[in-house]
């Protein structure tokens, strides 16, 4: 169950389940409609399932953690050696995501890494699919979700080196990229792991005056060999600079990662 911090103008707070869907878009309606709150309230649930009418427009904020799933062994080890075969037969087709600035940040860098992207990877999507669509039944609750139908994918490979990262951002945060629901990351980095950092790290989301902002730091995560981590497109999230004395790809944070829609 995802928990929420919801706090009131008079500096009261409650935790609450966090809203998804059409409760989700009425607060923020009514955050940036201050007019239309005037006389509304608004029913939500306690963590405990137990209901709590709030007046609409005495909502200031709310804060919810990064919901997330991290499923462990989520391939055979024949499956893990197949990607991992894979990404070593095609390591001359890795082309270099650069690192870019942001549109209204100059001179602030957003990424730097190497991808193994296309239709060559059709065989990877076929791997991965079919284990996903699996695992998102027992996930939504986690998620914070409502169930989706998800029939799409996008697979690509990502190999990050020494000084490599991906800078704070979310995964539908374009209008090319709105359609994404669900981002996935798996790991299949060799062992002993040859690199140190690139923790994948999640953030909490701030409503605030009917807008999404990044919150505090909300889970920390070191990339688990053959585990995969799952959650909703909207999260804040970064990768951790990487540490890596060699520039073998094999010793890289290599991860099979992309998007459901």
């Amino acid at each position: 169950m995802n928990e929420a911090t919801l706090t009131l103008k008079n500096g009261q707070s409650h935790l609450v389940q966090a809203p998804v869907g059409r409760d989700l878009d009425d607060i923020l309606h009514y955050m940036r409609v201050p007019a239309d709150a005037a006389g509304r309230t608004l029913r939500l649930q306690t963590p405990t399932g137990a209901a709590i009418d709030v007046a609409a427009a005495e909502i200031l904020s709310l804060n919810v953690p990064p919901p997330h799933a991290l499923i462990s062994d989520f391939m055979t080890d024949g499956e893990l050696a197949r990607v991992l075969v894979f990404a070593m037969t095609h390591a001359s087709a890795f082309q270099d995501s650069g690192v870019h600035e942001a549109p209204d940040q100059a001179g602030y860098r957003i990424r730097s890494s190497r991808v193994l992207d296309g239709p060559g990877n059709a065989a990877l999507a076929a791997l991965v699919m079919p284990k996903l669509q699996a695992l998102m039944p027992k996930l939504w609750q986690q998620l914070g979700m409502n169930p989706l139908r998800l029939a799409t994918l996008e697979c690509q490979i990502t190999a990050h080196g020494d000084g490599d990262f991906f800078a704070l951002h979310t995964d539908n945060g374009l209008p090319e990229i709105a359609h994404r629901l669900i981002s996935y990351v798996y790991y299949f980095h060799r062992e002993p792991k040859k690199f140190s950092g690139g923790h994948l790290c999640l953030f909490h989301t701030l409503y605030k005056d009917g807008y999404a902002t990044c919150g505090q730091l909300g889970a920390k995560i070191d990339p688990p060999r053959n585990g995969v981590i799952i959650f909703p497109t909207w999260v804040y999230h970064e990768v951790a600079p990487i540490k890596c004395a060699s520039s073998a790809l094999t010793d890289q944070r290599l991860t099979l990662n992309g998007w459901l829609f």
